[in-house]
């Protein structure tokens, strides 16, 4: 909340600043909310900020140079339930159909009472929940997708610019394929699922096992970063293992920066065309097949069953649809798979 303006000079040129309370609702400095922007308690525009927009010769007026103060009159009930308010973010290169996102997480969102879903810039959108269990549910519930886009949300605050906010944490839920039976507990998918990023949950029955075909956990990860398709895992008496990392629900990534929000032809096209002649199709796709295919008890994953029900207008509850983008990287996934077999046995 913005509490005074006052014009100073300083640096033979003059300049305006503005007072006001951060996240933390303290004076002065420098916080973070959040999501992860900076809030600039004390703001300051310089003049030379203004001359680069408007030339050198810049000659503001009274009225100008006096603004206007925005006090609790003017926003009255506006930001009243701020608490129960996230960004959104929608992780993808394409063009956004926001009618189809506002129809859509409108429907999905709504709990107790109404959503109110706004966009603020490019991707980026206000949502509003009425009460705080409706906006709990729906990070409880992360990850979401649009699209085969991943949608990244961040709790906000009065104070912060919600349009810089560099939304770059999302949400999966991740398999861990390879751990030793009796040693399938909650610490050990938890220590190992850090190697991901911050562990909000692990998958376990009544207990501290969670033995089963793989351990699950669900991560918060850095979204610019490429994703992990393993570590080497050292346990006692078993020695230095590797476990395979899978995504369930993967959605589009590059299958060659292994990175979320572009599909592989956007690093193909900055690699060259003859890069395919360069490389072989293993080098060139290093990241694909890390989509998960099947669920703790072994059965195929929803986007595998709507691959199956394709075409079938009884099959399942789906209805016919073209083939998704992650199952066609999956199909892909697949045959890298099945050529490296191949090399393995012939060699």
């Amino acid at each position: 909340m913005w509490r005074k303006w006052w014009p100073r000079v300083g640096g033979g040129s003059w300049r305006w600043g503005r007072v006001g309370l951060g996240c933390g609702g303290s004076e002065g400095g420098e916080r973070s909310c959040a999501g992860g922007c900076q809030v600039l308690t004390t703001a300051v525009w310089d003049m030379e900020d203004l001359e680069l927009r408007f030339g050198a010769n810049l000659r503001l007026s009274d009225r100008e140079r006096q603004g206007v103060h925005i006090g609790e009159i003017e926003l009255g009930s506006q930001f009243v339930g701020h608490h129960n308010t996230l960004v959104a973010k929608i992780l993808s290169h394409r063009v956004v159909n926001k009618e189809g996102f506002f129809s859509s997480f409108s429907r999905l969102w709504k709990g107790i009472s109404e959503v109110s879903i706004r966009e603020i810039a490019d991707k980026l959108f206000l949502v509003r929940f009425e009460n705080h269990r409706d906006k709990a549910r729906v990070l409880d519930m992360e990850p979401w997708t649009f699209r085969d886009a991943l949608v990244l949300l961040s709790e906000v605050t009065v104070g912060c610019d919600i349009r810089s906010v560099d939304l770059k944490m999302g949400v999966l839920w991740v398999q861990l394929h390879g751990i030793p039976p009796l040693t399938m507990t909650v610490g050990v998918a938890r220590k190992i699922g850090s190697l991901l990023g911050q562990v909000a949950e692990v998958d376990h029955a009544d207990g501290e096992d969670c033995v089963g075909r793989f351990a699950r956990v669900r991560i918060q990860f850095d979204v610019t970063q490429p994703l992990m398709r393993g570590a080497f895992v050292e346990f006692l008496e078993v020695g230095s293992i590797w476990i395979s990392f899978l995504y369930e629900f993967l959605p589009e990534y590059c299958f060659i920066c292994g990175c979320l929000g572009h599909p592989s032809r956007v690093c193909l096209e900055k690699a060259g065309e003859c890069s395919s002649q360069r490389c072989g199709v293993e080098s060139l796709y290093a990241f694909a097949g890390l989509e998960a295919v099947e669920d703790m008890r072994g059965r195929p994953l929803k986007s595998v069953l709507r691959r199956v029900a394709q075409g079938s207008p009884n099959a399942g509850s789906w209805r016919p649809r073209a083939q998704h983008a992650s199952e066609r990287r999956l199909s892909l996934a697949e045959s890298i798979r099945q050529q490296r077999e191949l090399d393995t046995r012939r060699t």
